[in-house]
């Protein structure tokens, strides 16, 4: 997130991404962050990824006219995508609920002098055009002057039980710093009410991305706010209901400023996940461009576990601490995958 409206920010030619590395530990796992050192050829901001066969098809910001689309190759070759919105959106998202995709954006309306986030169902499986508009809460509604607002992020609830959008408000500005993640759900997908308090325990994190939701164990990346720090940097958080996070820890250093993360797992399971996002030089330079990397569990590490916690340590009926952990354990010497389940108001391990 810029303090720069993003859908009419000026973007410039794309700088060359370096190849860098860097690693941290989260309150609840081990992550480490790869960039990629392939050029996009992409300039904007607020991406949004999906797998399209065997190229990644990406949706995002890139001026006046609101959202174009993309589809990149493995080495960075990225080629247009005809689309017809209708009229320019920003910040675009999706989930599907009860077999319909649905649209999640942001829209400026300069008759009212308002910006709101939006639902539109797709007309194609590819979404590519889009329905009628549908206003998602009268409280994802206010005024096009404020900027420290918006970027949804919108996703399925386990087990059908609707859908949830992650978004940016700021209620109070008495610091550089003022960022809160709200969210709202919506039983049926289209009508959203607010959730109690915000989603983290700190201000100040912004552009939120759930890259996983099952029931126990949730996985988000986020960034820092522009305000936060003299550049903006990734970072992990977890959850085991979607609403209580762990504080979140970055991922990637100063060196630039990367922001509005995106991203998906790259086969079920493998803890490991493409993420595109935007970056610039940082500071006040407003020149964003659309880069990529790798997102992956630290060897070792067990994913919604404690870091370092070993898996010799989990046995059948034996406690543990997260419901969703996981942990590879040898019995009658095979090889079997153990989950943290709740059994009796107890956490045990359990097949």
């Amino acid at each position: 997130m810029s303090r720069f409206s993003k859908g009419f920010i000026a973007v410039a030619t794309l700088v060359a991404v370096t190849l860098a590395t860097s690693q941290q530990s989260t309150a609840a796992s081990s992550w480490s962050f790869t960039d990629d050192s392939v050029n996009l050829g992409l300039t904007g901001v607020s991406p949004h990824v999906e797998r399209n066969g065997s190229l990644d098809r990406v949706w995002y910001s890139s001026g006046p006219t609101g959202t174009s689309i993309a589809d990149c190759t493995a080495s960075g070759t990225c080629t247009a995508v005809a689309a017809n919105w209708g009229a320019p959106i920003n910040d675009v998202t999706f989930a599907t609920f009860g077999g319909v995709k649905r649209a999640y954006f942001k829209k400026m309306d300069p008759m009212s002098g308002t910006q709101a986030v939006y639902s539109a169902p797709c007309l194609t499986a590819e979404c590519v055009s889009i329905g009628a508009a549908t206003l998602t809460s009268e409280q994802m509604k206010i005024s096009m002057q404020e900027r420290a607002w918006g970027v949804p992020d919108a996703v399925e609830l386990p087990g059908g039980a609707g859908v949830r959008i992650y978004i940016v408000e700021s209620p109070s500005k008495n610091s550089s710093c003022p960022e809160k993640v709200a969210s709202y759900t919506a039983a049926d997908g289209v009508n959203f009410v607010k959730d109690a308090g915000y989603r983290f325990a700190k201000d100040g994190f912004v552009d939120t991305e759930v890259l996983r939701a099952t029931t126990g164990s949730w996985l988000m990346v986020m960034a820092d706010g522009p305000g936060c720090g003299s550049t903006q940097k990734l970072y992990v958080s977890e959850s085991a209901d979607g609403l209580t996070w762990s504080n979140p820890v970055a991922i990637t250093g100063s060196d630039k400023s990367r922001l509005d993360p995106t991203g998906y797992e790259t086969a079920s399971g493998s803890n490991i996940f493409k993420i595109y996002f935007a970056m610039s030089s940082g500071g006040k330079d407003s020149n964003y461009t659309l880069s990529s990397g790798s997102l992956k569990l630290v060897a070792g590490a067990t994913a919604g576990t404690k870091a370092g916690a070993t898996a010799a340590k989990a046995k059948i009926g034996a406690k543990c601490a997260k419901v969703g952990s996981k942990a590879k354990v040898t019995i009658s010497k095979k090889k079997v995958t153990l989950t943290c389940k709740k059994v009796k108001k107890k956490l045990v391990w359990s097949r």
